[in-house]
């Protein structure tokens, strides 16, 4: 018969004993703790640092295709400044669209042909720029603000930024003569006038061959309210003042087109009334 001092309670014993055991079942807990904790830890925090750290858009690893000299501003700068590309991670499945997106607002940027994500976490960024034809000469008759003023503009009349023009730089380029005309547009976007682009599209074309052809303005010629496009005419270095008629693209039926009017322009040909309209048609060399 057992004795009854094995029933009696014996509180000293029962506290070793739960300290015994505690660790052996604590031993499965802790560990599926620490893995719970620590994926929480990561989903929250952890991935959004290292994508950041290691994935984000560095300045330094954007390469651009290398700018004409007329383009003197920090063109990757300004666009990881102003459109926040830092924020970015190349983890982002749109990275590329929403670079090529931030690239595509610079005024010097025509087009955004590609953008490639390369090892390193390295952007490569291949831009068409656009290119500089003609400076609009604006005179502004305001006491406040009186003077002569040259605003670039490129081939199809978007205004260009002003502050990469020395003065001395505007006799590089045709000059655009409009009387009136002040650009209401914004850096980046069309000038706002429509003689304005009508000319731009005319200084595009004789860009390439300003020098040869003695091109030194380009001006509206007539009334511009009776005419619904624009007629043009053009002011040469030795002073004569030829008439082209219609904007490239835009010539009227039966009249000359841009090769024979440039052609007549480049040939040295006597040019009938000064139209170029109306020049001879001769073979071309």
């Amino acid at each position: 018969m057992k004795s009854n001092r094995e029933d009696r309670p014996r509180p000293i014993r029962d506290m070793i004993r739960r300290l015994i055991v505690a660790p052996a079942s604590l031993s499965f807990i802790w560990p599926v703790l620490l893995i719970v904790g620590g994926y929480v830890a990561w989903d929250r925090w952890g991935a959004e640092h290292v994508a950041n750290k290691f994935y984000g858009v560095q300045l330094e690893n954007i390469q651009v295709t290398e700018p004409p000299g007329y383009i003197r501003t920090d063109i990757p700068g300004t666009v990881f400044r102003d459109t926040a590309l830092d924020q970015l991670s190349l983890l982002d499945v749109q990275a590329t669209a929403k670079i090529a997106s931030a690239f595509a607002t610079h005024p010097w940027v025509n087009r955004v042909i590609s953008v490639r994500k390369l090892p390193g976490g390295k952007v490569d960024v291949h831009l068409e720029y656009r290119r500089p034809v003609a400076m609009v000469h604006v005179f502004k008759p305001n006491q406040a603000d009186s003077g002569s003023y040259f605003f670039p503009i490129d081939g199809t009349g978007t205004l260009l930024p002003t502050t990469e023009f020395a003065q001395s730089e505007t006799l590089d380029y045709i000059h655009i003569e409009v009387p009136d005309v002040y650009p209401t547009g914004v850096v980046g976007g069309p000038f706002g006038d429509v003689r304005v682009e009508a000319a731009a599209r005319l200084a595009g074309v004789l860009s390439p061959v300003r020098e040869q052809a003695k091109v030194r303005a380009i001006g509206v010629h007539g009334d511009a309210r009776q005419n619904v496009v624009p007629q043009l005419e053009i002011t040469t270095t030795d002073n004569r003042r030829l008439f082209w008629g219609s904007p490239p693209g835009l010539e009227e039926g039966g009249e000359r087109t841009v090769e024979m009017k440039l052609h007549a322009l480049m040939s040295g040909e006597e040019i009938t009334n000064g139209d170029l309209r109306l020049a001879k048609r001769t073979r071309l060399e």
